[in-house]
């Protein structure tokens, strides 16, 4: 019966044993090889551009008035597109017009139109991308 006891009793610290050093194993693999650096990514400052305003009629009916603000991965990025905000705002306004009410009355549309955007200005701009695109006025109308 002594020697159930101390078997069983072996069992249970060699689980214990093997539960804690998986756990402390996946740990370290997850903190060290899966997950970015924290300090890399807090050094990794992205610059706000803001695009503008746009007042324009739809391709159907209506109109779309929008303000744009851009987050460029670098400074170089921001100097590139000072140098072709022309080109980079006879695209937006392009994209603007083709749209249909419907198809920027949701949020669904927006995404559309945001990825649309981005796209646009990152075949533009040599340098440099484009991360994100963010509206910070909308109306549709």
């Amino acid at each position: 019966m002594a020697s159930k006891v101390r078997s069983g009793l072996k069992l249970l610290i060699i689980a214990v044993l093997f539960l804690i050093i998986t756990t402390a194993a996946a740990y370290v693999i997850t903190k060290n090889i899966l997950v970015d650096d924290p300090e890399q990514q807090a050094k990794k400052q992205y610059i706000t551009y803001p695009l503008g305003d746009y007042l324009t009629n739809l391709a159907d009916r209506g109109y779309v008035k929008i303000s744009i603000v851009c987050l460029l991965s670098d400074k170089k990025t921001e100097k590139e597109m000072q140098q072709k905000e022309y080109e980079i705002k006879d695209g937006v306004y392009a994209i603007l017009r083709s749209k249909t009410y419907d198809s920027l009355k949701d949020s669904k549309g927006m995404e559309v139109l945001k990825k649309e955007l981005k796209d646009m200005i990152n075949k533009v701009v040599d340098n440099g991308k484009v991360e994100e695109v963010y509206f910070t006025s909308i109306i549709v109308n």
